[in-house]
């Protein structure tokens, strides 16, 4: 006669312990914190933290959100369209619509970034997209480390307003578009 295996019961705790937790390797080097057994990154953005800290302002904060979110759209890749599977034709998707909206926010994120000046160009890609720390990024460039909180906050405010300038080339260019559909409907 063989013997049995006993089963037995994992504590609550160890089992919450042993499942979905990151490596201990990435507990050690900080900035997870378990909740609801699940495994979070506690490191916010770097412009989440420099609104933090005060150096730049709500306004400011929101300009950079504004240009992560650009740059996000335009540097995803396309959608379905960059699938190779086999497709019915009775349901192909309107492939216009579906690239419609990354190539605005690509064309508003290149005419947004080429309205900068180097410097503030410069400034705004090592912070916002590369995550580099105000003080890194002024090093790293060679700025004088008593002024990297003005030369961040002059980005900034620089950003705001080529986001500005780009809304209101958007906005000229799409008047003429709608006068031209309304005639044309007219007729």
């Amino acid at each position: 006669m063989a013997r049995q295996k006993k089963h037995r019961k994992k504590s609550m705790a160890k089992r919450e312990r042993e499942q979905n937790l990151p490596t201990q390797e990435r507990m050690d080097h900080g900035g997870i914190v378990i909740r609801s057994n699940r495994a979070q990154a506690e490191d916010p953005l770097r412009i989440d933290k420099l609104l933090k800290n005060g150096i730049i302002d709500e306004m400011q904060h929101l300009y950079g959100m504004q240009i992560i979110t650009l740059w996000t759209i335009a540097s995803r890749p396309f959608i379905k369209i960059s699938q190779y599977e086999q497709r019915s034709l009775a349901c192909l998707p309107d492939f216009n619509a579906i690239n419609l909206t990354r190539m605005s926010a690509e064309d508003q994120f290149h005419k947004t970034m080429g309205m900068l000046r180097a410097r503030e160009h410069e400034i705004i890609r090592r912070i916002c997209f590369e995550e580099q720390g105000a003080i890194e990024a002024g090093r790293a460039m060679g700025l004088a480390v008593n002024s990297i909180t003005v030369y961040v906050r002059a980005a900034f405010d620089a950003l705001g307003d080529a986001l500005a300038r780009m809304r209101d080339m958007k906005r000229q260019l799409e008047t003429p578009a709608e006068k031209n559909a309304a005639e044309s409907e007219r007729t």
